[in-house]
């Protein structure tokens, strides 16, 4: 069983159906955790094993998201903490990626992300703490070949995070990005369809030599929703196996 870190507090989780997104859901009902979990697909409507109420709904939307929040707030009467895991794969060079996908890759990774903190942030600081966390990528530390609107929205992440650590951080809020690496998901292997890159190859970049898991991921999102991390703040976790190290 996972140390009960988590134990009463209330946090909501996007992205919440399928990779990173659920095994975040699956890690802090483990540590004790009461979880909104939204998702655009319907799937997210299911038997959690805990304290889990799913909702279907659409991050690029405030009504949506208002609902979200609403919804931990009934529950609780307070929201302790976020995980803005929603996100999808856009490939293509600056050339290549027309307006319309440049757009939808910019909304559903980056402005998401605004539209919850806007929706969140405030409620943690007038509460007098919580703990944002978004999930960006290795891809918004350094430049990736044929991902032009995918690396800007996940470096977009990263920086909002450290303008949110510096405006409220002396309200109790706390804002991290976590970078993954490679990172076996759905969502990964429609971004190597997308490219047409080896899968091989690419884990040949990575010195751990292997892609990660989406619980070692979900695993430093508990950690930074936790006590154990009061003094991390604007920071950009890198779970990566050494990518970034390079």
């Amino acid at each position: 069983m996972k140390a009960q870190r988590l134990r009463g507090r209330s946090v909501i989780v996007t992205g919440a159906a399928s990779g990173i997104g659920e095994a975040v859901v699956h890690r802090l009902v483990a540590e004790g955790a009461d979880v909104v979990a939204l998702d655009l697909a319907p799937t997210v409507v299911r038997d959690w094993s805990g304290p889990v109420e799913s909702k279907v709904g659409d991050v690029t939307s405030i009504d949506d998201l208002r609902s979200c929040v609403d919804v931990a707030m009934r529950r609780h009467g307070r929201l302790d903490g976020v995980v803005a895991a929603a996100g999808i794969a856009q490939g293509g060079s600056v050339g290549e990626l027309t307006p319309e996908k440049w757009q939808r890759v910019i909304d559903v990774n980056l402005t998401s992300v605004y539209l919850l903190a806007h929706l969140t942030v405030p409620l943690f600081a007038g509460a007098g703490g919580g703990s944002f966390v978004a999930i960006a990528s290795q891809v918004g530390l350094v430049g990736y070949p044929a991902n032009a609107g995918y690396c800007a929205a996940k470096a977009g992440v990263i920086n909002l995070m450290r303008c949110v650590a510096i405006d409220y951080g002396r309200q109790g809020v706390r804002a991290n990005a976590v970078c993954p690496g490679p990172i076996d998901t759905p969502m990964t292997q429609v971004g190597f369809a997308q490219s047409g890159e080896n899968y091989d190859v690419v884990i040949g970049r990575v010195p751990a030599g292997r892609m990660g898991g989406a619980d070692e991921v979900a695993a430093g999102c508990a950690y930074l929703l936790s006590d154990d991390a009061r003094y991390v703040n604007g920071s950009a976790l890198t779970i990566d196996g050494g990518y970034t190290a390079q």
